[in-house]
């Protein structure tokens, strides 16, 4: 059936231009991905294929609908997606029930949001916001761990591992939030923009690091100071060594592409490279959406390495693997934030008094935890407020721990809620004191 589908169209039409090939590659992953999952499941556990085209639909309808909705009034997009999932789960109008079928799509969306960060991620702006970016970043995720870990571990949780494992959830930083308001102020390119999104790089390569060896201890069920140190040697290693050996390939990719070719060649090549190297990050025994990271590290533009003065850049070649893959992002990605909130159930959640405050209370630490490393950045309060403002939405990456951990066994579905809450009040927080805090710096 795979062999049809893929001989449904010809790489060497003319009329196959990358537009095409995006949307062709998206109809084979997801028709690729069913078949592989009924391989698994058997008929009878399967998602109908009308139940999932419609499930899809109203899921890529609501999830642009109140993405684009929030942007329009500031607010983070991501925010609104959950909300759409929520409308169409069983919080809501229980049209959309969580469902193995979905949930592939929804990881490889985190696979495709990883790699879209790791475009954005300049290892040269990491260096030259220097120390700074790196006493932000560490007082970022230290402060978390410990105020979330031990207040989770009296409020929430008798297990000390699952106390753990929700502070440092709530290390990492969502590098686009910040990012789009610092553009919006024509403030991305300056000192404090480079210590902003340096210590946020550090804090998003910690928290997959982190990510990494919660989830070898909840597969393995102990953990062995040993291997926990040859884990964190392994995904070091493979951070380090994959985007240099991705760019390689690049050069190889793009030496073989025929004269004149026109079949969305560069989509195919950069949804290859995603694959195969998330397939060989599980074999590292780290989650497979490093792998996705690291191609995005290797198409960054502002890569570096040793080679560099010896080899012709390949922007142009890159620049149109990014764009061509942008598609698929845009696409993938909001699947994964809706599945989020069809995955949520608010039914599970305290509506007392104390239970509100209590949520309330472990929101305002992890906005806390965050604006407290903003005052290692140096400068006058207003560049400290504009740090540590920055560094308060958790988006991304802290619902990757979410979703992780709900699927591990590690958090049940009480504390996957809570958790999510927490982070959407975070990633609605943040951008408010980041656009207070430039104004003040603005000012200044």
């Amino acid at each position: 059936m795979i062999n049809n589908l893929s001989m449904s169209y010809s790489l060497l039409d003319p009329n196959f231009n990358i537009a095409n090939g995006a949307i062709y590659t998206l109809i084979f992953i997801i028709k690729a991905l069913n078949i592989h999952h009924s391989s698994r499941c058997g008929y009878e556990g399967c998602m109908a294929v009308e139940q999932f085209i419609i499930s899809l639909c109203l899921i890529l309808f609501c999830g642009k609908l109140f993405g684009s909705l929030f942007e329009r009034f500031g607010l983070p997009a991501v925010v609104g997606e959950i909300l759409a999932g929520l409308l169409l789960g069983p919080t809501l109008l229980n049209y959309i029930a969580p469902h193995p079928t979905l949930a592939v799509l929804a990881e490889l969306g985190v696979i495709l949001l990883l790699f879209s960060i790791g475009c954005e991620t300049s290892i040269k702006r990491l260096y030259l916001a220097g120390s700074r970016a790196v006493s932000v970043a560490a007082l970022g995720i230290i402060v978390p761990v410990i105020v979330i870990g031990f207040s989770s571990a009296y409020y929430l949780t008798d297990s000390s591992f699952t106390a753990l494992y929700l502070g440092c959830a709530l290390t990492a930083t969502s590098i686009g939030i910040s990012l789009r308001v610092l553009a919006q102020t024509q403030q991305a390119q300056t000192p404090v923009g480079n210590i902003i999104l340096g210590a946020a790089v550090i804090d998003d390569i910690a928290g997959v690091i982190l990510l990494s060896v919660l989830f070898n201890f909840a597969s393995q069920g102990a953990l062995d100071a040993g291997g926990t140190m040859l884990l964190i040697a392994k995904v070091l290693l493979f951070l380090l060594l994959t985007p240099p050996v991705a760019r390689a390939l690049l050069y190889l990719t793009r030496a073989l592409k025929p004269v004149d070719d026109n079949s969305g060649y560069e989509v195919i090549i950069t949804m290859i490279l995603i694959c195969f190297f998330s397939w060989l990050a599980h074999l590292f025994g780290a989650p497979a959406l490093l792998g996705g990271f690291a191609v995005g590290l290797a198409l960054s533009r502002q890569f570096v390495s040793p080679f560099n003065r010896y080899l012709v850049n390949p922007f142009a070649f890159t620049h149109k693997m990014e764009l061509s893959t942008k598609a698929l992002v845009d696409v993938f990605a909001p699947i994964f934030f809706v599945y989020v909130g069809i995955s949520l159930d608010l039914s599970q959640l305290d509506y007392s008094v104390s239970g509100i405050l209590l949520l309330l209370w472990l929101s305002l630490l992890a906005i806390v935890s965050k604006l407290l490393a903003g005052w290692l950045a140096g400068g006058q309060w207003q560049t400290k407020a504009v740090v540590g403002s920055a560094m308060v939405p958790r988006g991304e990456v802290g619902l990757v721990f979410a979703e992780l951990g709900l699927k591990m066994g590690i958090i049940d579905s009480k504390l996957f809620t809570e958790l999510v809450v927490i982070i959407a009040i975070t990633t609605l927080v943040g951008p408010l004191l980041l656009k207070w805090s430039l104004k003040k710096y603005v000012n200044h």
